[in-house]
């Protein structure tokens, strides 16, 4: 599925205003990959909402920072939606067949691994920034990290994930990468800024997606694309001269693997 302009809806859940694409793959593993994806994303920007606290004057948010800080939201949604069954930095062996470097076996890390509803997840995450009014993607390692994640990384652990003995319908591979929308401005923000991301946010979402997928269409189109905007009230000045005006991500699903304790004959 192309996350592309068309596909593009705007809803309203759980108070949070969201763009979404919508899922069109009738593969139960990708039905699933996208429930837990849209979720995931929703479960996040809801608890970043707790991090606008009046109380003790804080007005801060863990996307604003790198993907460390990200992990203060991430993983307690994940944990809370897959009932505790999620682990971080979950050891793999990683088998890969290139060119450059020849063909190696070695160990690694996947971000995440969890179950969730019948299916085991092997979960590679990146974080970027991105200037949200330009009209090409204007920092080139936000492409690279995307195609770093799902052609190398995602791919190497194929034939270890096939070893995994938990009795599950089998292996979801799936790559998020969240995106921190900013401008840099000169003045104070202003209502200006943060309506122009709120109005341009599919056009934001489609010209992402485009610029990630412009080499390999066929591995790095994504599958998932979404966008929040936070309240006006929330918008701050970060870092002296830039605004950040909601969140977004895109994610890219493999369709479950077979695995040795695989339920599925």
């Amino acid at each position: 599925m192309e996350a592309t302009e068309q596909l593009l809806r705007h809803t309203n859940i759980r108070g949070l205003d969201l763009i979404v694409s919508s899922c069109k793959d009738e593969d139960e593993s990708l039905h699933v990959a996208y429930d837990f994806t849209k979720k995931l994303f929703v479960g996040i920007c809801k608890r970043c909402e707790s991090y606008d606290n009046g109380k003790y004057n804080v007005v801060d948010f863990p996307f604003a920072y790198r993907e460390r800080q990200l992990d203060s939201v991430v993983l307690p949604q994940m944990a809370l939606m897959t009932k505790g069954l999620v682990i971080t930095e979950y050891p793999v062996d990683r088998r890969s067949k290139g060119k450059r470097v020849g063909d190696y076996d070695s160990s690694g890390r996947i971000d995440y691994w969890c179950i969730y509803k019948d299916y085991s997840f092997a979960i590679e995450m990146k974080h970027s920034y991105d200037a949200f009014m330009t009209p090409s993607t204007k920092d080139a390692r936000l492409i690279q990290r995307w195609q770093e994640m799902n052609v190398n990384q995602l791919s190497d652990i194929r034939e270890n994930i096939r070893e995994w003995g938990e009795s599950t319908k089998g292996v979801i591979r799936l790559g998020l990468h969240f995106v921190t929308p900013y401008k840099e401005i000169r003045e104070s923000p202003s209502g200006d800024d943060y309506d122009e991301f709120k109005v341009n946010q599919k056009r934001i979402l489609s010209r992402l997606c485009k610029d990630v997928s412009r080499k390999m269409p066929s591995k790095t189109t994504p599958d998932f694309a979404a966008s929040w905007v936070m309240n006006k009230r929330m918008v701050i000045d970060f870092d002296c001269g830039e605004i950040i005006p909601g969140l977004m991500l895109l994610a890219k699903f493999f369709p479950a693997l077979k695995h040795e304790g695989c339920t599925i004959k």
